[in-house]
């Protein structure tokens, strides 16, 4: 059985470590650089914790980095040349994996392709995991691995996942950043949320039932000029959402 330390203790560590503990994974060692968090999760996972970088188990097989994009290439040089037989990867979408290369001689990518939040249980079966390495070798461990947690495994290089997170960006972020204005827009006549959902539910089932572009509804789709107008009349005491409101619909009215 590998010996995985789980570098990092923020949402997708502490998912990540429950899920591979629940498969008959265990995690051998929480290390972070807030020793207070390495505690809560390596006490969670029943495991060993620490805080100090230098402290890491120097016969780890694998090195999990589930850290901040703009940390993974920090955090593995501090602990390159202290494991150099593990492989290491990251978690992250949108780094490269070569950005473990200069520090360690195996590396590579397991990226699950989910928003995660503390709150909310993961459903562990529809999430897509995303992964590479710079050996068949390793490729093969991560994706008995990855097959192990949940049950969508996918080869994904670099190029290929720097796109999807592009993809996701949209999907994901951007989508709830309407979902936030459309809520502020309707808190401002003491209407609620809640009037909404069902027109959220309508619209994703058929975006996942079609392409999306084949089921585009709305004013800017049918050419409706005026109600448009109208639209910008009520939103010019918020100049951001006019601006993103005409952007959105001249995107939808060119075609994607």
């Amino acid at each position: 059985m590998a010996r995985i330390v789980l570098v990092g203790s923020g949402r997708v560590a502490w998912h990540l470590g429950k899920r591979l503990k629940d498969k008959g994974l265990p995690v051998s060692q929480v290390l972070s650089r807030n020793p207070e968090h390495a505690q809560a999760l390596g006490e969670a996972l029943q495991t060993a914790w620490s805080g100090k970088w230098s402290d890491v188990l120097p016969e780890a097989d694998w090195l999990l980095l589930a850290v901040r994009d703009d940390a993974i290439g920090e955090v593995a040089a501090q602990l390159a040349g202290l494991v150099p037989g593990a492989l290491a990867t990251h978690t992250s979408g949108a780094t490269p994996a070569a950005v473990l290369a200069p520090h360690f001689k195996r590396y590579g990518v397991f990226y699950p392709l989910q928003t995660f939040s503390l709150e909310r249980k993961p459903v562990w079966s529809k999430i897509p995991f995303c992964v590479d390495a710079f050996t068949a070798q390793d490729i093969a461990f991560l994706e008995k691995t990855a097959s192990k947690i949940g049950h969508r495994v996918y080869r994904v290089d670099d190029a290929q996942r720097a796109q999807l997170h592009v993809a996701a960006v949209f999907a994901n972020n951007f989508a709830n950043h309407c979902f936030a204005i459309a809520e502020k827009i309707l808190r401002e006549k003491d209407l609620p949320f809640e009037l909404l959902h069902p027109l959220m539910e309508e619209t994703l089932a058929k975006a996942l039932q079609n392409s999306p572009a084949d089921v585009q509804t709305g004013p800017a789709a049918r050419g409706d000029a005026e109600t448009m107008k109208r639209h910008l009349v009520l939103l010019e005491q918020h100049p951001a959402w006019q601006d993103l409101y005409r952007e959105i619909s001249k995107s939808i009215t060119d075609g994607v």
